[in-house]
């Protein structure tokens, strides 16, 4: 009786904390949580790991019933990582308050993370839409940033309730530096999501159009490179186009999109051979626009066995599958003309 009486407070509190964030906040100095809030942050990792993973696979065109086991374990394994997280959010609050001399504790500290993320709980909700109808995986990202900004309004109530405003508001940045720190993947994972639902959030690659043949290129589109670079299909797994200079060579290759991965790991993944043995100097990378389709744009200057190389990628998500166009340049006198020479064939890219 005692342990259901038990369950029933903290679903209610549960509740309460996601549907009432200022009567919770207000009694965070009063109670005491300890191992609900450790359950709390649980929760909310893996609500938040189902919701983003259907999410990502929704965009894609793919229904993410088949893999369904592997969204749950996923999830339970981003809840435990949640669970520490707030733990180590709230040792860094707590030292933080007691250097300004705040008469905070380590419970209220990881109190007012933890519940603070339980709006993390219902984002399975958000991917609702999308699942019913594929046009509306726009109304799913609305929904999806609506919880995530609910959270940042929950911690902002639950530090202001134990602190001061001058101390809540340096607190709260505190946190939210060393939360993008520690989960930059999801931060990553949800950014480009963002892209995902709406590629117009990213800028049009600007580039003068390279003059020369256009070439269709098999499971891609087609592209234009000029008439100096010379083509050809070398069997190698993968890629599907090989163009070369002297100076400079152009793979075309092709890859699998993992249903849970995003953009920019698919763009990871492609170049992980390319940049076997690379020393970059100098690494960026940028989203952009070809055409309508999305793109990971990367370059950069290094040295490969002390020969100085640049490299410029651009990879294209295609549903289930992608390609990207991988640049080679050997000693470039200028490397940013190298990038601009790139540049200028990925722009005249017209994907399937």
């Amino acid at each position: 009786m005692e342990s259901g009486g038990e369950l029933a407070w903290f679903r209610a509190e549960l509740l309460r904390s996601i549907l009432k964030p200022r009567a919770f906040a207000r009694e965070l100095v009063r109670e005491h949580w300890g191992l609900e809030g450790v359950i709390a942050a649980l929760l909310a990792g893996i609500g938040f790991s189902i919701g983003l993973d259907a999410v990502v696979i929704l965009a894609k065109g793919i229904s993410p019933v088949g893999f369904l086991g592997r969204i749950l374990v996923e999830g339970f394994l981003l809840g435990i990582r949640l669970d520490i997280t707030a733990a180590v959010l709230a040792v860094i609050l707590f030292g933080a308050l007691r250097l300004l001399r705040r008469d905070v504790t380590i419970d209220q500290s990881f109190t007012a993370v933890a519940f603070a993320l339980t709006p993390l709980i219902v984002t399975p909700i958000a991917a609702i839409p999308a699942l019913l109808d594929a046009g509306l995986l726009l109304v799913s990202g609305l929904m999806l940033g609506a919880i995530v900004l609910r959270v940042l309004v929950g911690l902002g109530l639950n530090l202001r309730s134990i602190l001061p405003l001058p101390f809540a508001a340096v607190a709260l940045l505190v946190l939210l530096v060393s939360g993008s720190l520690v989960l930059n993947d999801q931060v990553s994972r949800l950014r480009m999501t963002a892209y995902t639902m709406a590629p117009s959030l990213a800028p049009r690659l600007t580039a003068a159009p390279a003059q020369g043949k256009r070439y269709d290129v098999e499971g891609t589109g087609s592209l234009v490179v000029p008439a100096d670079w010379t083509f050809s299909v070398r069997g190698i797994a993968g890629e599907v186009a090989h163009f070369e200079t002297a100076t400079a060579t152009l793979n075309v290759v092709r890859g699998r999109v993992e249903p849970l991965n995003t953009l920019d790991r698919f763009a990871d993944d492609l170049a992980r051979g390319e940049r076997l043995g690379f020393n970059a100097g100098r690494d960026e990378r940028t989203i952009v626009r070809i055409g309508d389709a999305l793109a990971i744009a990367d370059r950069a200057d290094g040295t490969y066995e002390r020969r100085h190389i640049a490299l410029s990628q651009f990879a294209i998500e295609q549903g289930a599958s992608g390609f990207a166009l991988q640049f080679r340049f050997f000693d470039p006198p200028d490397p940013d003309a190298a990038f601009a020479q790139a540049a200028s064939i990925a722009v005249t890219v017209s994907a399937r």
